[in-house]
């Protein structure tokens, strides 16, 4: 039996066990309004500015709209819908419902999968501005960190166990590398399995983590691996492989962390490999939390770099911080970023603001 057909009979099985029983609710789900804001200003300096601005303006925000119910044999169920604050490609960012009870969680839509959902990684000093999975990234510089990214938030299936001891387990299953109506149908998985779309399928996530607290010392660390199907197409086709492991330590103010990511055939491209390590500190007191972090990449055929960020960042109050801070790249290999060499030494000084509500 394929570890696949695995995958989805046990979700069955959790799912009907779930609904099982009285069906009736105290409360219908209620929808509430969240989300996060940032506004941030960015002057760089380039080796091989190819006469780009200095200046950048960058913001990202979405609206979160989420709602949960517990019925009365004791199963969570709830709702999750992520709407980009402006017209872009990707105008929902995110939109799953969840089952949850003692047996654990169950999520079902377009979200990330247990490998990314688990991953543990060093402290990032720079609140969006991090090397692993950041919300902003360099302008012009081939140099784009994604943390674990095997599927990003295709449509897939996700089962979370309890957390015993500190321990919980995670796996996903993602039909097609796909999501919403790039899915070409209502179905994620109906589409043809030749590579006729670009993309990748049969998607098996493995995730796992450890977070417990001993004293002054609180401890986690994580671990994932990821495979999925290259599908037809010719000799360039290879299966993808992910494989991540982090961990932080903290004590007291201090937090120490590191992770480590391997990706190799990319899109199911043979040959397009992906190493990376990070590295971070960071020291808390008050409304005020300093850091450095560090990280290397090495992209097979394209190019190797490095980069250190250092900052700061405020809390004002509740939900709104201000932060500032300095990137270094350097691009060993002069890989191209639109067509321009990013060969050499990249610096960017950054301010912002996060709101968070």
């Amino acid at each position: 039996m394929s570890t696949r057909s695995v995958l989805l009979g046990t979700t069955a099985l959790l799912a009907s066990s779930a609904l099982a029983g009285t069906a009736g609710a105290d409360e219908p789900i209620r929808i509430g309004v969240g989300g996060y804001f940032y506004g941030t200003f960015v002057v760089s300096d380039y080796d091989n500015d190819a006469g780009r601005r200095s200046r950048h303006l960058a913001r990202e925000g979405e609206i979160h709209f989420t709602g949960e119910t517990t019925l009365d044999n004791g199963l969570t169920v709830g709702v999750n819908v992520q709407l980009e604050a402006e017209t872009c490609g990707d105008q929902i960012d995110e939109s799953y419902i969840y089952l949850a009870g003692n047996w654990g969680r169950l999520n079902i839509g377009s979200e990330n999968s247990a490998a990314y959902l688990m991953h543990v990684t060093a402290p990032m000093p720079i609140p969006g501005y991090g090397f692993d999975d950041p919300v902003f990234s360099p302008v012009g510089i081939n140099f784009t960190t994604r943390g674990v990214d095997l599927t990003t938030d295709s449509e897939k299936v996700t089962y979370f166990s309890p957390r015993f001891a500190g321990l919980q387990l995670g796996a996903s299953y993602t039909p097609d590398r796909c999501e919403e109506g790039g899915c070409g149908g209502t179905y994620s998985g109906s589409e043809f399995d030749d590579f006729s779309d670009g993309t990748i399928g049969d998607v098996v996530e493995l995730g796992a983590n450890y977070v417990r607290t001993y004293g002054d010392f609180k401890v986690a660390v994580s671990g994932s691996y990821g495979w999925g199907d290259a599908e037809s197409g010719g000799p360039t086709r290879q299966d993808p492989r992910e494989w991540t492991v982090g961990g932080n330590l903290g004590w007291k103010q201090f937090k120490l962390g590191a992770g480590y990511r391997q990706l190799d055939n990319r899109g199911g491209v043979s040959g397009a490999d992906i190493t990376e390590y990070t590295v971070g500190v960071s020291y808390e007191r008050g409304p005020w939390t300093t850091g450095v972090a560090f990280v290397h990449r090495d992209t097979d055929g394209l190019d190797s770099a490095d980069g250190v960020e250092v900052g700061a960042s405020y809390a004002l109050g509740l939900g709104v911080t201000v932060f500032g801070g300095v990137q270094y790249y350097d691009d060993v290999n002069g890989a191209t970023a639109g067509g321009v060499s990013t060969d050499g030494d990249n610096l960017f000084g950054i301010v912002g603001t996060r709101l968070v509500f």
